[in-house]
């Protein structure tokens, strides 16, 4: 537990520098290594691609690119990108037939273009809200981890019921609907914070509701990596973080939650 808060702190530590203190080409780079690594753990780890191979770290910087592209360039730019990238999957799948199956191939599209694209919300949230970038930029965070330390915290207290035993043994029914009243608290008061300390508006209905519908999402979002962990048979997805795993491990409902809250911020203004 010491060497899990130890990461945790660490790793918000660097993230207010990089987001806050640095320019937002750092963020780009930032999350275009985090896309890189995760497509590894995902395509790697889960021996989906053989280790060292030379499609492995093709995936692996195209994820990468994913942030970069998608901050910085029109869809006209990034389709060519997807398109070579989906070439080139079928093609190893087309001369690599009798040991390649259709299956691997979703693996690597998934993990290599579908994710990182997911993932790089983040950035699109930050670059694409001009000065309140920096702002918006932690609501997929405080919705995901809220609602995950509420949820555990509720689930070693009062869980009885097991919500998903095959897949994730420890998290209950009652740890979930502490995970959402996470999800809405953290919300709430990043809302009464940011309005004292940044002067902004924010409409605590639509904060409720983007709690509520972000821990969801996360809960939805760490549960679909687990599917993936115990179908492949692994613990963690890496173990880049001390006491967290990989990226993966760590970033899992934030996967789900980032691309809500970039479509969120384009149509409604919830700060």
């Amino acid at each position: 537990m010491k060497t899990r808060i130890i990461s945790a702190v660490v790793g918000i530590a660097i993230f207010i520098l990089v987001v806050y203190f640095m320019p937002p080409v750092a963020a780009i780079a930032a999350f275009a290594f985090i896309c890189g690594v995760a497509a590894y753990e995902f395509l790697g780890e889960t021996k989906v691609l053989k280790k060292g191979s030379a499609l492995l770290w093709m995936c692996c910087l195209t994820a990468a690119a994913i942030p970069v592209l998608t901050s910085y360039f029109e869809a006209y730019i990034v389709l060519p990108i997807i398109y070579a990238f989906t070439l080139l999957v079928f093609l190893w799948g087309i001369f690599h037939h009798e040991t390649v199956h259709f299956e691997e191939i979703a693996k690597a599209y998934l993990g290599t273009i579908i994710i990182p694209y997911m993932l790089s919300s983040v950035v699109r949230i930050l670059v694409h809200n001009g000065s309140y970038g920096r702002i918006f930029v932690l609501l997929p965070f405080v919705a995901a981890w809220c609602s995950d330390t509420m949820a555990l915290t509720v689930g070693m207290i009062c869980g009885r019921h097991k919500l998903a035993p095959a897949i994730s043994p420890k998290k209950t029914i009652e740890g979930a609907v502490g995970g959402i009243l996470g999800g809405i608290l953290g919300m709430l008061i990043y809302g009464i914070v940011t309005a004292h300390f940044f002067d902004t508006q924010p409409d605590f209905i639509l904060l409720i509701v983007a709690g509520t519908i972000g821990a969801i999402a996360g809960q939805i979002g760490d549960l679909s990596l687990s599917l993936i962990k115990r179908n492949t048979g692994i613990k963690d997805y890496g173990k880049i973080m001390p006491g967290h795993g990989g990226i993966l491990d760590r970033f899992d409902s934030v996967v789900f939650t980032a691309p809500l809250f970039e479509v969120m911020l384009h149509f409604t203004k919830i700060l």
